[in-house]
């Protein structure tokens, strides 16, 4: 069988196709090296790019103590740019442009939080309050070893209200566009692919306004003289007042403590020596309902409290004191008290 099958092919076809074989493999090869020889040693085209190295966020958190005040964030770092031969180098002057949105907004939209802006590159400054969507410049270009230094400065004025608690947020891009030609004209376009030496930094920056409350002042009840004998004949009311300020929609409580002699409930007594005058503090004019700290201090909603809802401004509440008829009138002197008085929000 193995005989007969050589016999019958031919022998001059099979020499043909055992030489043509290896002569195809080694066109192949050649032509899949010559490729890759090709694609190892045609040169890569360079990038041109700017990069900005350092702060692009941050965040300023109020406090009580320092609501009042106004509020400084300020943002630095650098900026440098590769042309297309793949160095870095520098035009002669500066442009930069700030685009943003001011008022920053926070959880309520009817409550925003002002601000301006100051953007510095090199030497080219906005100056203290810029324009959005303008060019400033040209200055020189002021750099060292090929790197310039940005800053830009968000500035909050002190705030007139206490705004509702929350996050207020806003965003900045700043192109900063480098140029040889003028040194009196800014000649960036409304993007920023303006040429290898130009580009844009995008920022964003939050401020905290945390729960806030401030007791601003109270105001002191004075009964004045009493000139009745024995016993007390017919009231004697006289008016104080809490001041409050917090936040917008804030809701808070004010407690009005027993003061230093108050008998287990019962009225509150003023003092002189050993000898005591009883009153009684109220929530209302009709002098029905005790103002005191009933239902604990270290909550809102107390009922011995007064309920309060902030308004970002002065709150005033009335106290409104009595000195009851039939009350016994002790010897006479100075009498008072000192109550404690305590807003919880």
């Amino acid at each position: 069988m193995k005989k007969l099958s050589v016999n019958n092919l031919n022998s001059r076809s099979f020499n043909t196709s055992t030489r043509t074989r290896p002569l195809n493999y080694l066109l192949s090869f050649l032509f899949l090296t010559s490729c890759l020889i090709f694609l190892l040693f045609t040169p890569k085209q360079a990038h041109a790019a700017c990069t900005y190295t350092g702060t692009s966020s941050s965040t300023y958190t109020y406090t009580a103590a320092n609501y009042g005040n106004a509020a400084t964030l300020t943002l630095t770092g650098t900026w440098r740019c590769r042309g297309t031969s793949g160095s870095y180098g520098t035009s002669a002057y500066t442009c930069i442009k700030p685009v943003f949105s001011s008022p920053m907004t926070g959880p309520n939209a009817s409550y925003t939080l002002p601000y301006t802006v100051t953007a510095t590159a090199g030497v080219t400054t906005t100056g203290s309050n810029a324009t959005t969507g303008t060019w400033y410049g040209p200055g020189t270009t002021t750099v060292s070893n090929n790197y310039m230094t940005i800053t830009l400065t968000i500035a909050v004025p002190a705030p007139s209200t206490i705004l509702p608690a929350g996050t207020y947020t806003s965003s900045l891009k700043l192109y900063v566009d480098m140029q040889a030609a003028s040194g009196t004209v800014c000649e960036g376009g409304t993007g920023d692919n303006n040429g290898w030496d130009s580009g844009s930094i995008d920022y964003t920056f939050n401020y905290v306004v945390p729960g806030i409350c401030y007791l601003t002042s109270v105001t002191d009840i004075d009964f004045g003289n009493i000139a009745d004998a024995g016993v007390i004949d017919s009231n004697y009311d006289a008016n104080g007042a809490v001041v409050t300020r917090c936040n917008v929609n804030r809701s808070y409580s004010i407690y009005l403590g027993d003061g230093n002699n108050r008998i287990t409930g019962g009225n509150r007594r003023m003092v002189n020596g050993s000898n005591y005058l009883a009153y009684q503090l109220y929530k209302e004019s009709a002098r029905t309902n005790i103002w005191d700290s009933t239902g604990g201090v270290t909550a809102t909603g107390g009922s011995g409290g007064v309920a309060g809802t902030g308004t970002g401004s002065n709150q005033t509440f009335t106290v409104y004191g009595r000195i009851p008829q039939g009350v016994s009138i002790p010897p006479p002197g100075s009498y008072s008290d000192t109550v404690v008085v305590t807003v919880t929000y």
